[in-house]
């Protein structure tokens, strides 16, 4: 008889990180209706008047960015068309792109070789040397991003919203925000009114470890039909998902499960966090984040731990059967604050990344022989940071790339 499989998990915990301290806003206020930028030093004094030079703008100047010598500048409007004047080189624009929501800022690269642009969903583009840090495009953010600044000289960038939040990514750190001090929860639904257990029911043809085809194909049935209880539909997996180890598994249907519910995906897997997280598999618990790449700050953390046949098996039971008699062994009376748990894990992380800024980055593991039940242990390490990038094992680009969204 196959036993069924038990689950538990660390709730969000905060990092040092978290604790800040007071910012000031400096920056551009731009008129965006004849084009004239008013430059704002943090001193409070030395405001200057530049008048754009009128050449036939169809969309309002958004921004104003000097080149590194200060002998040019861009001007940045609203659909993303790039002006350029002196020495300023032109690197690409958004102009000929639709774009969901219109371009509200502009900051260059340290070398002045690149530049960010950033849309008032918090979505980012980057052109020439630029590099993608991460963004909030596509996170429930309260207020319309206004702005993005560029770390100097490191690597990074902010964004600050209407209400005064401040976002930091890459090797750009947090300083403070006008933004309340509590995150607020995130809308994604963490609850679901009764467990869904799997239909059709994989856990015989899944024990005690089985990552075949057929095994991963009764996994998406079931899966598909719990998601239709949200009104979700499939999940699109990428083509090469039953190839991919459990850690990359694991990784893909975790950011899956945040997209498909307007949440950001975590960037990509970090070694390190691998490593808690096969040492929690070995250990039949959850891990944490005890090995941190150099120059990255803990913000917070997640964690969620299961025992079952493949990573795409405990992720159905973190998402979709993890409340009153389930396997969740922190779960086991209504009202119970474990109750799931898990799928607040899954889910979490979205409102302190708008509160704090920081990446998203994932570890994962899986283990066989732990259990005299004949299960495989299965982990995953959620973890907001701030710093520079560390190196990826595996990223969601490449997931996208291979087909999955």
């Amino acid at each position: 008889m196959v036993t069924r499989p038990r689950v538990w998990s660390k709730s969000v915990r905060v990092g040092a990180a978290a604790v800040v301290a007071a910012a000031v806003v400096v920056g551009l206020q731009f008129t965006q209706s004849t084009g004239v930028a008013r430059a704002v030093a943090d001193t409070g004094v030395g405001v200057h008047l530049l008048q754009s030079s009128g050449t036939g703008l169809t969309m309002p100047v958004m921004g104003m960015v000097e080149t590194a010598d200060g002998k040019g500048y861009w001007l940045v409007a609203s659909d993303g068309g790039i002006f350029t004047f002196g020495d300023a080189p032109f690197y690409g624009s958004t102009g000929a792109i639709h774009l969901n929501q219109p371009i509200v800022g502009m900051a260059a690269t340290p070398d002045g070789r690149g530049y960010w642009l950033v849309a008032s969903d918090g979505g980012i583009f980057t052109f020439g040397d630029a590099l993608f840090y991460g963004s909030t495009g596509g996170a429930p953010v309260a207020a319309a991003t206004v702005g993005v600044a560029a770390h100097h000289p490191g690597t990074g960038y902010w964004t600050v919203t209407s209400g005064g939040m401040v976002s930091s990514f890459g090797g750009a750190p947090f300083a403070g925000s006008l933004a309340g001090s509590t995150p607020s929860s995130s809308p994604a639904s963490t609850t679901l009114p009764a467990n869904i257990p799997p239909s059709p029911n994989f856990l015989s043809d899944c024990y005690p470890h089985n990552d075949s085809a057929p095994c991963l194909s009764m996994i998406e049935q079931a899966t598909t039909n719990a998601r239709s209880f949200e009104g979700l539909g499939p999940m699109v997996l990428p083509s090469n998902f039953g190839a991919l180890d459990p850690a990359e598994q694991a990784f893909v249907v975790t950011n899956i499960e945040r997209v498909d519910r307007g949440l950001p995906p975590f960037v990509g897997l970090v070694d390190a966090f691998d490593a808690d997280a096969q040492a929690g598999a070995q250990g039949n618990t959850d891990p944490g984040p005890t090995q941190v790449p150099p120059g990255l700050q803990i913000i917070a953390w997640a964690s969620n731990w299961a025992e079952n046949g493949n990573p795409f098996g405990s992720n159905y039971f973190y998402m979709y059967d993890d409340g009153v008699g389930s396997g969740n062994v922190e779960c086991t009376s209504v009202g119970q604050a474990g109750c799931w748990g898990h799928r607040k894990n899954v889910l979490s992380l979205a409102d302190y990344q708008q509160r704090y800024g920081g990446s998203l980055y994932m570890g994962a593991g899986e283990a066989y022989g732990t259990f005299a039940n004949g299960w495989a242990s299965d982990t995953e390490l959620m973890v907001l940071a701030a710093g520079p990038t560390p190196p990826l094992a595996y990223t969601w680009a490449a997931a996208v790339a291979a087909g999955a969204r």
